[in-house]
């Protein structure tokens, strides 16, 4: 069983680098790994109806996890942001701003004829990447901001909390929707490889 998950894990490994040089590789699977790891410990979180920690060491802990993690995604999110849209430009993620849909209506068709398109520039598979360095990048400046509104003790604090809760079920689509489809494309690619 761990001779099959090594190999499967050096076989996904490989066929990122088919799109993904090696920083983006990592910095991609560490931002997967780290927003998973979010969205699991929040569970653990909890707060008095007075906008302070609960006083319990589990609470605590996982409070102060989430809040740790949070500012180092924030950190790796503008590298992340910096690095994507400087290498490959605005357009090749949002090319509908520019009124640009030939690409996408091409990679519609070719889903409507029960095939998985090619990943393309300004393409449909760009496109929705560019909505989740949108969707992270709302959830993380949002919890920052609430980060700072709360230690500053600001009664805007609640709300924006709130905000950033509500952000973040765009990150948990997004990582359902991107990463099975990103899962489909891998088996697909590794039955073509045999």
């Amino acid at each position: 069983m761990a001779t099959w998950l090594s190999t499967l894990a050096g076989s996904f490994w490989s066929y990122l680098g088919q799109y993904q040089k090696l920083f983006l590789r990592c910095l991609h699977l560490t931002l997967a790994a780290l927003i998973i790891v979010q969205i699991l410990n929040s569970n653990g979180m909890g707060f008095t109806s007075a906008q302070q920690i609960q006083p319990d060491i589990t609470t605590e802990l996982f409070t102060w996890m989430h809040i740790s993690i949070g500012i180092t995604l924030l950190c790796l999110c503008v590298v992340f942001v910096i690095y994507c849209l400087s290498t490959r430009g605005v357009r090749y993620f949002y090319p509908y701003l520019w009124g640009d849909f030939t690409q996408i209506v091409r990679d519609l068709n070719t889903l409507i004829r029960f095939k998985l398109p090619e990943s393309e520039p300004r393409g449909l598979a760009t496109s929705v990447q560019g909505l989740g360095i949108g969707a992270l990048s709302l959830v993380v400046l949002s919890g920052f901001t609430w980060f700072i509104l709360w230690q500053s003790g600001s009664a805007w604090a609640a709300d924006m909390k709130s905000i950033h809760k509500t952000l973040t079920g765009l990150i948990e689509v997004y990582i359902i929707a991107h990463g099975g489809m990103g899962l489909i494309h891998f088996i697909q690619w590794r039955y073509n490889k045999q």
